[in-house]
C-alpha cells in the first residue's frame, strides 16, 4: 500500500481520524484542516479552468463544423493525412533493433549458438555464462542478422 492509499484509508473513516489524531493538539488539527482547505480550493480552482478549456475547445470545434456546413465541406474533402488524428494512426513507429547470432558455451561444454538483440532477456545459461567469463553480451556476437 503506497502512502496516498494508506492516508486515504485513515481518513476515510471518523474511527480511524479521531485514532490517528488522538494526541494531536487542537491547533495542530486545526492548522492540518486548514492547509487541507487550501489544496482543496486549489483543485476546485483548477478543475474549473480545465473545464473551460474544455467547455472552448467545443465552441471552437462547432464553429468550425458550422462554417464548413455553410461552405459546404466535410471532413472527407480534407482528405488523407491532414487530420492530426491520421497522421498518429497510419505511422506507427518500429522499433528498429539490430539482431545477432551469438555464440557461447553452456555449463557442460557445449557450444550454443543463439539469436536474439543487444537489449532483453537472455537464455538462462547464456546470462551465466557472461557472468562466468565477465563478458560482454556483444564480445559474443558472431555476426548481425540480415532482415
Amino acid at each position: 500500500m503506497n502512502i496516498f492509499e494508506e492516508v486515504l484509508h485513515r481518513l476515510s473513516s471518523k474511527t480511524r481520524a479521531r485514532q490517528l489524531f488522538k494526541d494531536v493538539h487542537a491547533e495542530d488539527l486545526e492548522r492540518i484542516v486548514s492547509r487541507l482547505n487550501d489544496v482543496l480550493t486549489e483543485k476546485q480552482e483548477a478543475r474549473a479552468k480545465d473545464e473551460e478549456k474544455r467547455k472552448q475547445k467545443l465552441e471552437n470545434i462547432e464553429a468550425i463544423r458550422q462554417l464548413m456546413a455553410d461552405r459546404g465541406i466535410s471532413v472527407n474533402d480534407l482528405g488523407p493525412g491532414t487530420l492530426e488524428q491520421d497522421d498518429v494512426t497510419t505511422t506507427k513507429r518500429r522499433r528498429n533493433v539490430q539482431k545477432y547470432t551469438f555464440e557461447y558455451q553452456n555449463e557442460s561444454g557445449e557450444t550454443i549458438k543463439w539469436e536474439g538483440a543487444t537489449t532483453g532477456r537472455l537464455p538462462r545459461d547464456f546470462q551465466t555464462y557472461l557472468e562466468r567469463t565477465g563478458k560482454k553480451r556483444l564480445e559474443c556476437a558472431l555476426e548481425p542478422i540480415q532482415e
